[in-house]
């Protein structure tokens, strides 16, 4: 059964609304934990199968994820991809940061200079939003998932 590294965060329809969770940050994160889940070499057609995203789009995430250290690849026929490092030292964070790079806490939905407001409207929920979603992915380890 599979079940989607984000269940504790709403559904990632509604969140990838507030935060932006790419389809290849959600790619590379969904594979390192499924890579783990396995215990055995996946390669990018089974990646693919078991999550639904494109071949394309997962062969050239998880070439990212090999190029970070997340995963080992083999070539050939019975090639595809293992964990480089053990899933107690993989957190979230670092994969999803991988990605999309460095999760900014201090943005706001929109831009704030052309506000005439003395107080944001949305009194800093940008920035809890984002902050509690940095620290769910911080500690979350992959071996979490398992």
């Amino acid at each position: 059964m599979y079940i989607c590294v984000f269940k504790y965060l709403n559904t990632f329809y509604k969140l990838s609304k507030l935060i932006n969770i790419s389809e290849a940050s959600s790619i590379a994160i969904h594979a390192v934990v499924l890579v783990a889940k396995s215990g055995e070499s996946l390669n990018v057609s089974q990646l693919a199968g078991k999550t639904g995203f494109s071949k394309n789009h997962m062969a050239k995430v998880l070439q990212q994820l090999a190029k970070y250290n997340f995963l080992e690849s083999t070539r050939g026929p019975k090639g595809g991809f293992v964990l480089k490092r053990k899933p107690e030292e993989i957190s979230l964070l670092e994969i999803y940061e991988a990605i999309e790079g460095i999760i900014d806490e201090n943005h706001s939905f929109h831009n704030c200079k052309s506000c005439n407001l003395e107080l944001c409207v949305f009194g800093g929920m940008s920035q809890k939003l984002t902050s509690d979603f940095k620290e769910y992915l911080k500690n979350t380890l992959v071996i979490n998932l398992l």
